[in-house]
């Protein structure tokens, strides 16, 4: 009887962890999509006042200032091509839809598992077919989803939840620290915008160089 209730106790964190990951997943995927809509609106904002001042302020056909803004006009042009099609093959915010709903039926999977294990806790008997079905129940839950969470995600969850017993040590303390922790936090809000912070320095800093 120990062991069942053990094994539900396992598969009752390893739910709820899977469930916190895959909203954490979400919330980056939404966070990147986000991130992606505002880029390609201000590249393309920048790219047509890039042109307008060209014409408002008449640069000298064949000049450094007009070639170089020329050409950095259309270069932004290409940023945003780029930066469209590649979150459009990505479907960023349906995959967020789809991870957030699983997540929810996960966290909806492990109340159960809760409440029978408070049952069982009254000395109820744990059938070895009725864990069998929870298992299977779980797997099941995990693959109606077709993407899976990243490794920062479950880095976050846990992080987040490093004070929780279940992530403790032998003598109940957290195994992450909390500038671990601080890091882990750190890390899950750059993997969702590093490569269009580096787009944003290129360009900005091509801007800052233009020889007016």
């Amino acid at each position: 009887m120990n062991n069942a209730r053990e094994f539900l106790k396992d598969l009752r964190v390893t739910a709820w962890r899977t469930a916190g990951a895959r909203f954490n997943a979400a919330r980056r995927l939404k966070r990147r999509d986000w991130v992606a809509t505002f880029s390609i609106a201000m590249f393309s904002a920048i790219s047509v006042a890039l042109a307008v001042i060209q014409r408002v302020y008449s640069f000298e056909v064949g000049t450094a200032a007009d070639n170089y803004v020329t050409t950095l006009a259309v270069c932004i042009g290409l940023f945003v091509v780029v930066i469209s099609l590649i979150e459009w093959g990505s479907a960023n915010a349906v995959k967020a839809d789809i991870l957030y709903r699983n997540a929810e039926t996960l966290n909806e999977f492990q109340r159960k598992l809760e409440q029978m294990l408070a049952v069982a806790a009254d000395d109820s008997a744990l059938e070895a077919n009725d864990i069998t079905a929870l298992r299977e129940e779980y797997e099941r839950i995990k693959r109606q989803c077709p993407y899976n969470h990243e490794p920062v995600d479950d880095n976050l969850f846990r992080a987040c939840h490093r004070l929780s017993p279940e992530f403790g040590d032998s003598t109940g303390k957290p195994k992450i620290t909390r500038i671990h922790a601080g890091w882990v936090m750190f890390q899950s809000v750059i993997a969702a915008i590093w490569h269009f912070s580096f787009f944003w320095f290129v360009i900005l800093a091509l801007l800052w160089a233009t020889p007016w």
